[in-house]
């Protein structure tokens, strides 16, 4: 009997009351809001790239603006199709690590986290966070990635059921894909001479960098 009492306690802690359902956040809105974290702040040496540029004030706006728009529509795709209670919030923890240890790597001249770098082991990895200042580490690990992780754990969610969930991730793929093409299509005419002459910038781009490298 107080086994099973335990379980019904356990199960009722579990779901959200009524009141707790209506202040929790749609996941919508913690995948968009993960979206331009990634891409703004997790691709600081990109920016940083970009600005180096020999260009005039509203050319650089209008390229750093369209790759800005390209990275939060290509982040919300992705997470739009992992948009799952049991899935998103870690997808979104490993990709915040992720961006903040390319960020620190690309920073300070050394390669990104790629996968012919995963046979060379950990030391490898830590050898090259050895080249910055340890304070300057743990600043960017810290803003980029465990402050957000903090704040994305004890967030609350609406619970959505799964037969409502799959047409609102299918909506929400959609208009990432959409977005994704629309800025395509606007800033094609500054972007493809940028990436035909130096293709290195896709190796800036966070956390596509890693995870384009799994395929070769």
């Amino acid at each position: 009997m107080s086994l099973r009492l335990f379980h019904i306690t356990e199960f009722a802690n579990s779901m959200l009351t009524p009141a707790e359902q209506r202040e929790a956040r749609h996941p919508a809105l913690l995948l968009l809001l993960a979206s331009l974290w990634l891409a703004l702040a997790g691709n600081t040496p990109l920016w940083r790239e970009l600005a180096r540029l020999p260009m005039d004030a509203g050319s650089f706006v209008w390229i750093t603006l369209c790759f800005a728009l390209l990275i939060t529509a290509a982040l919300g795709l992705l997470l739009s199709l992992l948009n799952w209670p049991w899935l998103l919030k870690g997808v979104i923890t490993v990709l915040l690590w992720l961006a903040a240890l390319n960020s620190v790597l690309l920073w300070s001249g050394q390669a990104y986290l790629s996968a012919s770098a995963v046979p060379q082991g950990l030391s490898a990895v830590l050898g090259q966070l050895r080249a910055p200042p340890l304070w300057q580490v743990g600043l960017v690990f810290a803003a980029l990635a465990l402050a957000p992780s903090l704040w994305l754990w004890q967030l609350s969610l609406r619970r959505i059921a799964p037969p409502i969930r799959l047409p609102q991730n299918l909506l929400l793929a959609l208009l990432f894909t959409g977005l994704l093409a629309a800025v395509w299509f606007a800033g094609r005419n500054a972007l493809l001479p940028l990436l035909q002459d130096q293709p290195r910038w896709l190796e800036l781009v966070s956390p596509f960098n890693t995870l384009l490298s799994l395929r070769r």
